[in-house]
């Protein structure tokens, strides 16, 4: 059934969806002559509702590409702490033959904020050369814990068999920069970097002002141009 968010401007349905029967709450935000459809996932801390998500969303769609946003369960339970990787992952497994389903035989982009990119990319790398996706898109990647850059989360992107395209705050204490540059490197040519000088792992500059959702409405429209390349490049 659907109605309107929060904001009253998007759709939104609870969908009961996999073979599990995992429940998967989503918001779709549709642009008007789309040319793919992603689906985006949220971060540890904060739901698809969350303003930054929500730039996301309008973001994209104002640049063509329509979006799927969706919560993990773990955030419909209201629990503080995420679900394991393989609750998070038949999530995605959940979602992925829906966002395939809206797209109708447009290209499909998977990825999203800090957690939810780096399980759509455990996904990608676990698939392989299976993975439907056109691109992967991360926003603040979460290369290591704060303070153990000694112990990357990288192992797994040599895997992926699409390209990704990562927008990275210079100042990310969960991504250092020269080690998320480093990583791009060797994830070249499939991998693209974009960073915002100065800003933290939620995109945040030291005095500068702007909302969380109209920063992430940049960043989507960031995106939107290195998306619109890789589509061009591989249709």
């Amino acid at each position: 059934m659907m109605t309107p968010d929060a904001g009253g401007t998007h759709a939104f349905e609870r969908l009961t969806l996999g073979s599990a029967g995992i429940p998967v709450s989503t918001l779709w935000t549709p642009a008007d002559r789309p040319i793919a459809v992603a689906a985006i996932a949220h971060g540890a801390g904060a739901g698809m509702q969350h303003p930054f998500m929500t730039g996301l969303a309008d973001g994209f769609a104002a640049g063509g590409i329509s979006v799927l946003r969706f919560n993990f369960p773990y955030m419909d339970a209201r629990r503080r702490m995420p679900d394991r990787p393989p609750a998070l992952l038949a999530t995605w497994d959940a979602i992925v033959p829906e966002v395939l389903r809206r797209a109708g035989g447009l290209p499909v982009v998977i990825g999203g904020k800090s957690l939810g990119g780096r399980i759509a990319s455990m996904l990608a790398a676990a698939q392989g050369r299976d993975c439907p996706a056109a691109a992967l898109v991360f926003f603040g990647y979460p290369l290591h814990a704060p303070g153990k850059m000694d112990r990357l989360r990288d192992a797994h992107l040599a895997q992926v068999r699409v390209p990704m395209v990562f927008l990275q705050g210079g100042n990310d204490a969960l991504a250092r920069l020269d080690l998320i540059e480093a990583v791009v490197a060797r994830l070249h040519p499939l991998a693209r970097l974009h960073v915002v000088p100065g800003g933290d792992h939620a995109f945040h500059r030291r005095g500068a002002r702007g909302s969380d959702q109209g920063t992430a409405r940049e960043l989507a429209q960031i995106a939107t141009g290195y998306l619109r390349d890789l589509i061009t490049a591989t249709s």
